[in-house]
């Protein structure tokens, strides 16, 4: 057999030598550093994920899903709205960890979330419990605070596409378990007066990386959440 020259045994050697002395760094890096936390994000969950817009006085505990959400869209969706939700969906399944996910259903029969695009005039007649004159509305239900299914109705005929991708973000985002608005922050997709905004906000997903934080859980009250987030 032949052997290689003692000069390549030698840098054989060193290239070893700097891979172990290198190995710790090279096995493990820390990821990038959290953001900073949002100004006024403590108040603006406890205001968003512990009530419910119309909500029942003396209901003030925390919803979320815990299987993953299989959305039908039906009704007089455009080809943009499709579009809309399916990046929305992408987004929420990367940017939040412990979400369960969300994917388009493969059948009605899969599906515990329906998107329904209809004539602002037929609203009321597809949904108990709808408030009329809402351009954007949904309901979702629980067992145990766990939410199981959700409805979402998107007036099709007063709106122009921008204010249905508005629509579609807000409704979704408020059915993920922030169903409450917010009076400040006008920036954020929940903000409780009329707005246009096309995307989240920073503060709009540190509340949803809140909403599903492995230390919160179903049912906890503001002041249960608290004590578990480290925050009193």
């Amino acid at each position: 057999m032949r052997q290689a020259p003692v000069a390549g045994r030698r840098l054989l050697g060193l290239l070893l030598l700097t891979l172990l002395l290198l190995w710790p760094s090279l096995a493990w890096s820390p990821g990038p550093p959290a953001p900073p936390e949002a100004p006024g994000l403590r108040a603006a969950f406890a205001q968003a994920a512990f009530r419910s817009e119309y909500d029942q006085p003396g209901t003030n505990s925390l919803r979320r899903w815990q299987a993953p959400l299989r959305v039908l869209v039906e009704g007089e969706a455009t080809g943009e709205d499709v579009s809309t939700l399916t990046a929305f969906m992408e987004e929420l399944n990367t940017r939040v960890p412990g979400f369960p996910g969300i994917s388009m259903a493969a059948s009605a029969g899969e599906a515990n979330v329906t998107l329904t695009f209809a004539p602002l005039a037929d609203l009321p007649g597809l949904l108990a419990g709808y408030v009329p004159g809402n351009w954007g509305f949904f309901m979702f239900w629980t067992q145990e605070e766990v939410i199981i299914s959700a409805r979402v109705l998107i007036a099709s005929d007063i709106t122009s596409q921008q204010e249905r991708n508005h629509l579609i973000l807000e409704e979704v985002t408020g059915l993920l378990g922030l169903p409450n608005d917010l009076d400040e922050h006008p920036d954020s997709i929940i903000h409780q007066r009329w707005t246009t905004t096309q995307s989240l906000s920073q503060l709009d997903w540190q509340l949803l990386s809140l909403l599903y934080d492995s230390r919160l859980s179903p049912g906890m009250g503001w002041l249960q959440a608290q004590a578990a987030l480290g925050w009193e």
